[in-house]
């Protein structure tokens, strides 16, 4: 049996565990043994108490250093020779839509070292970071340790996502370790897409490879008609929902797996 440790870092900003969350750690429990919320915000003591029957652990920290380093602190409380693996994910998507257990034993085939959902080419290559999983040979390596080490409390997110999100990946490759996407990248010429630029103050659409926007957000409906377990919190509410497509159908394809009515709650908050 794999024992798995996972982290959930969250950030609310109306001091609270939001609905959606609230389904997300409960998707975990399947495959892991232990659950800490680390929250970069307040909670209010009735939603602390609701965390706490689902979680083993809930840490509040100030809001500096974005997931990164709400990461950082929980993982400094956990003994890593206590774990086969650990998963880090955070409150900036909505799931899981689909079980994960079968997407960790499609993902224990592939005997690599470290897996996230999807792989990215926006910077340089690099596993997107709402949702990592590592396995023991990583978090027992001193490359691992020098990374979390190394984690400051940036406040700009693009360095953050500079530094951090595209670095571990670069970083735990360079140290030997292997890696891959569970969703797998589209043939090349499937990954040419015609993607909206602005030029001179005008809208011109452009030939792009897919995979090097936010294929998390730009393409979520064919993901998810894919298997993809998560759907970005920013089409839902944010800077991104203007983006969002096919959402009835969406609900219809996941709703057996992921109970919308706390999208829904979280809504109408």
């Amino acid at each position: 049996m794999t024992r798995r440790l996972a982290i959930l870092q969250q950030f609310d900003p109306k001091g609270g565990v939001p609905f959606y969350i609230r389904e997300h750690l409960k998707g975990l429990r399947p495959v892991a043994e232990r659950i800490v919320l680390v929250s970069n915000s307040a909670i209010a003591a009735q939603d602390r108490r609701a965390a706490e029957e689902i979680c083993d652990a809930v840490i509040e920290r100030g809001n500096s250093g974005w997931d990164f380093a709400g990461w950082r602190d929980a993982l400094a409380q956990e003994d890593m020779d206590a774990w086969d693996e650990v998963i880090l994910t955070n409150s900036s998507v909505v799931g899981p839509l689909y079980p994960l257990a079968p997407i960790f034993a499609e993902m224990e085939t592939r005997n690599v070292d470290f897996w996230g959902m999807v792989l990215s080419r926006q910077i340089r290559r690099h596993l997107q970071s709402y949702f990592f999983v590592f396995t023991s040979p990583v978090i027992r390596s001193r490359q691992w340790r020098a990374f979390w080490q190394g984690v400051e409390d940036l406040e700009d997110k693009e360095k953050v996502i500079g530094r951090y999100e595209a670095g571990l990946t670069r970083a735990l490759a360079k140290g030997g370790f292997t890696y891959a996407a569970f969703m797998p990248d589209p043939a090349f010429l499937n990954r040419i897409r015609m993607v909206e630029v602005e030029r001179l103050g005008m809208g011109v659409k452009i030939p792009f490879d897919m995979t090097r926007v936010n294929r998390s957000v730009r393409w979520h409906d064919e993901l998810v008609e894919q298997g993809f377990p998560y759907l970005k919190a920013s089409l839902l509410w944010g800077k991104d929902t203007y983006r969002l497509r096919n959402f009835d159908r969406i609900r219809q394809l996941t709703g057996e797996h992921f109970d919308w009515s706390a999208v829904d709650r979280d809504m109408d908050r």
